[in-house]
């Protein structure tokens, strides 16, 4: 609740940048719509797939280790059970394309923030622990060729603010092809440098996908999408900024 608290007080200081939001505008549609397909030439975004659900609907993840997923834990919530989905309902899609794929593979566990709480709404009550890594059956990296797409170091984080960004994931406007918006731009990192506020497009699906950053041609995730925040007429996209050795976490397994 307390960051919740403190989104909403920070959006009239950063709705200069993200702008208020016209009548028409989807949530999570900052201005212009600024998606774009990502070439499939473009073999730095494989790493990132569809998170699709047994029992229905669809999330972003990316692969940040041969047998590692990254994504939003609300994700992974069954709100209708009030209860953790099984793992192996769970199936990663690298590179998903209008039914073709680099690569398939299921869960066999997650790792959650330790102590995570959900809400009503079906999201975590602290916007922290918005995160989970998925342990999967298979690697893909040796099995597919497709890489992982590695995670920023803590120095890159701390100099994020008001720095360009890009965003890459499946939506539901457009579930079927992966999209990016590149650039968009790191509003303000709050919460001891544990969120960022940002204003990258992200609609529904979107949530898990990874907010990256280019160094010597190569992408980096800084973090993933949570949640976007409206208060009135502003908005602001959410981040949970992510680091190499990952918080104490809790397994859920099987």
């Amino acid at each position: 609740m307390r960051c919740l608290i403190v989104l909403v007080s920070l959006l009239a200081a950063v709705s200069a940048t993200a702008g208020p939001l016209a009548a028409t505008t989807p949530l999570g549609i900052f201005g212009d719509d600024d998606q774009h397909i990502i070439d499939a030439a473009d073999r730095r975004w494989d790493a990132v797939g569809r998170l699709n659900r047994e029992s229905g609907g669809f999330c972003t993840a990316v692969l940040i280790g041969p047998k590692e997923a990254l994504t939003a834990a609300h994700c992974l919530w069954d709100q209708s059970q009030r209860r953790w989905v099984k793992p192996s309902t769970v199936h990663f899609v690298p590179g998903y394309r209008r039914g073709t794929y680099l690569g398939h593979s299921r869960a066999t566990a997650f790792r959650l923030a330790d102590g995570i709480a959900i809400d009503a709404s079906g999201h975590p009550k602290n916007l922290l622990d918005d995160w989970a890594v998925i342990e999967l059956d298979l690697d893909l990296s040796a099995g597919t060729g497709v890489q992982p797409m590695p995670l920023a170091d803590a120095s890159e984080r701390e100099r994020l603010a008001g720095n360009q960004i890009a965003r890459g994931g499946y939506s539901s406007d457009r579930p079927h092809l992966p999209a990016k918006v590149d650039p968009c731009k790191a509003l303000a990192i709050i919460e001891e440098g544990r969120l960022l506020l940002h204003d990258c497009d992200a609609t529904a699906g979107s949530s898990g996908s990874p907010l990256v950053i280019e160094r010597d041609g190569r992408l980096l995730v800084v973090g993933i999408q949570s949640a976007v925040v409206r208060s009135g007429d502003e908005a602001v996209a959410v981040g949970v900024l992510m680091q190499r050795v990952l918080p104490a976490a809790a397994l859920v397994s099987q």
